[in-house]
C-alpha cells in the first residue's frame, strides 16, 4: 500500500533532519579544536562579564568561582606576598573555588595601589569584596567612590551582620554567625560535645545566594544601563536556613531541636547503619512488608503516627532487630525496589570512591599552579543549552597580575612604576 500524504511529507521530513545532521557532523570535524571551543564558551550565559574579586576565605570565592563557570571573566585581587589566607590555612578549599581565576597581587595600602584598583574597577562589570563594613571605606574600594568612577558597576558586599545595626562591627566566621543567629542550636544542644562546631554550611549558601543576586543584578542592568549596590549577608542566609523554624517561633509555637521521627533516622543493620525515610503511613506499611513484620500495622503502639510518636524507643528497637539479620546494602536496595527512600550511611571518602561524582561531571581533575594537583567540586549540573564552562587551573599568587592589568587597559610601560610604588 502506498503512503499517504502525510505520511510522504514525514518521510520527507525525516529524510531532511538527517541529511542536516550529517552535514554538521562533518563541518564540525573540519573545524580547529579552539574555533569549537570559542562556539562554546560564547554559549554560557555570562561569556564577557568582567569580575573583579577582591574577597577572600569561602563564602565570597565560591561566588566568583561560579560565575566564572558560567562564562564570566574573574581577576582576583590578593596582598602581594601574602594573598588569599586560604592558600595556607585550608589550601585544599582554596583550591576548590579558585580554578579558573586570574590572580593579581596588588597592595591596597598603597595610595599607588588604590589608584590602580579604582582604575581597574572602572574597566569591569562587577565588584565583589567582603570586607568588614568600615575596612572598604578605609581602603578606599568603597560603593560611594567606585559608582563614581563607573556607574554601570554591580558592587557586591558580603559580610556577616550587614553593614548597618549593633552587629555591624562584628567579625563574623561560619560558626559565630551560626551561635549568634541561633541556627546551630536547631541541632546541637547543650549535651553535643561542644568542639563539634556542626555542619558548615552557611558559607556555602551565602555565596550561592551572593551568584543569584549578582546574576539578577546583571539582568536588570541589561534593561537599565544602571549598577547597583548589593548587600549579602550571612545572617539573612541563616535566617534563610532556618526559615520553618523561624515561621514556628514568630506564631508562637514552641521550637527546639528538629523534630525527631520514630521511623525515620539511621538504623543499625548488620554490618552498618541504614537511614530510612518511614514518616508517611504508606511508606511505614511498606518497611513493615520489607522487614516481614506485617504485625508492626495491627501493634496498637505502632498503628498510626502519633502513637508511634508515643513508643518512638520501642518501635527502633523493632525495626533494629529486623534489620540485623541481613547487611544494610541488602536492606537498602529491598527498600528502594519498594519505594521507600533508603541509604547505606556513607561518608565522603566513600563517596569519592564510588566514582558516582566524577561520572555526574561534579568533579574535576585540575593542575595547580601552587601544589601541583587539584580536584574542585564543580558544583550543580543541569542539561539544556545553557553549557557551564570547566574551571582552568588554580593560580599562582599574582602570576597572572601583569597580563591582567594590560587586559584591563593599563599600560605595559607603567609597570615598573607600579611596583617602585609598592602597588603591584
Amino acid at each position: 500500500m502506498a503512503p499517504c500524504s502525510r505520511c510522504r511529507w514525514r518521510l520527507r521530513l525525516e529524510r531532511w533532519r538527517s541529511r542536516c545532521s550529517d552535514f554538521e557532523t562533518r563541518a564540525r570535524s573540519a573545524l580547529p579544536p579552539e574555533f569549537i571551543c570559542y562556539r562554546r564558551q560564547s554559549m554560557t550565559p555570562l561569556a564577557g562579564l568582567r569580575i573583579l574579586d577582591l574577597t577572600h576565605a569561602l563564602a565570597g570565592p565560591f561566588c566568583t568561582y561560579h560565575l566564572g563557570q558560567f562564562g564570566a571573566e574573574v581577576f582576583k585581587v590578593e596582598p602581594p606576598a601574602v594573598g588569599d589566607d586560604f592558600r595556607g590555612f585550608a589550601p585544599d578549599t582554596f583550591d576548590a573555588v579558585n580554578g579558573g581565576k586570574r590572580s593579581l597581587g596588588i597592595n591596597l595600602k598603597t595610595a599607588a595601589g588604590r589608584e590602580l584598583l579604582h582604575e581597574l574597577a572602572a574597566q569591569v562589570d562587577v565588584l565583589i569584596e567582603n570586607f568588614r563594613p568600615d575596612a572598604a571605606k578605609k581602603l578606599g574600594v568603597d560603593w560611594e567612590l567606585l559608582h563614581k568612577r563607573n556607574p554601570a558597576l554591580i558592587y557586591c558586599s558580603i559580610s556577616g551582620f550587614g553593614a548597618t545595626g549593633p552587629r555591624a562591627s562584628w567579625p563574623a566566621v561560619e560558626w559565630s554567625v551560626q551561635a549568634a543567629t541561633g541556627l546551630s542550636a536547631m541541632y546541637l544542644d547543650d549535651s553535643t560535645d561542644p568542639r563539634d562546631l556542626g555542619i558548615g554550611m552557611l558559607d556555602i549558601f551565602t555565596g550561592t545566594s551572593a551568584v543569584i543576586a549578582i546574576m539578577g543584578a546583571v539582568m536588570e542592568r541589561s534593561r537599565s544601563g544602571r549598577g547597583q549596590r548589593l548587600e549579602v549577608t550571612m545572617t539573612d542566609a541563616a535566617l534563610t536556613l532556618a526559615s520553618a523554624g523561624l515561621a514556628q517561633q514568630l506564631s508562637g509555637a514552641r521550637v527546639g531541636k528538629a523534630r525527631r521521627r520514630p521511623a525515620v533516622g539511621r538504623f543499625k543493620a548488620r554490618d552498618a547503619r541504614l537511614f530510612v525515610m518511614a514518616a508517611h503511613q504508606r511508606w511505614f506499611a511498606t518497611l513493615a512488608e520489607v522487614l516481614g513484620a506485617p504485625s508492626l500495622l495491627d501493634d496498637p503502639r505502632f498503628a498510626t503516627p502519633e502513637a508511634r510518636d508515643d513508643h518512638a524507643e520501642e518501635l527502633r528497637q523493632e525495626i533494629e532487630s529486623r534489620l540485623s539479620s541481613r547487611p544494610a546494602l541488602e536492606w537498602q536496595d529491598a527498600l528502594l525496589a519498594a519505594g521507600v527512600p533508603s541509604a547505606v550511611v556513607g561518608d565522603l571518602r566513600a563517596l569519592v570512591a564510588s566514582g558516582h561524582y566524577h561520572d555526574a561531571g561534579l568533579i574535576h581533575d585540575l593542575h595547580s599552579n601552587a601544589r601541583g594537583r587539584a580536584q574542585p567540586v564543580a558544583g550543580a549540573t543541569f542539561s539544556g543549552r545553557t553549557i557551564k564552562r570547566a574551571p582552568g587551573a588554580v593560580p599562582a599568587l599574582g602570576a597572572d597580575t601583569e597580563a591582567a592589568l594590560a587586559a584591563l587597559g593599563i599600560a605595559s610601560t607603567r609597570f615598573a612604576a607600579l611596583r617602585e610604588a609598592g602597588a603591584i
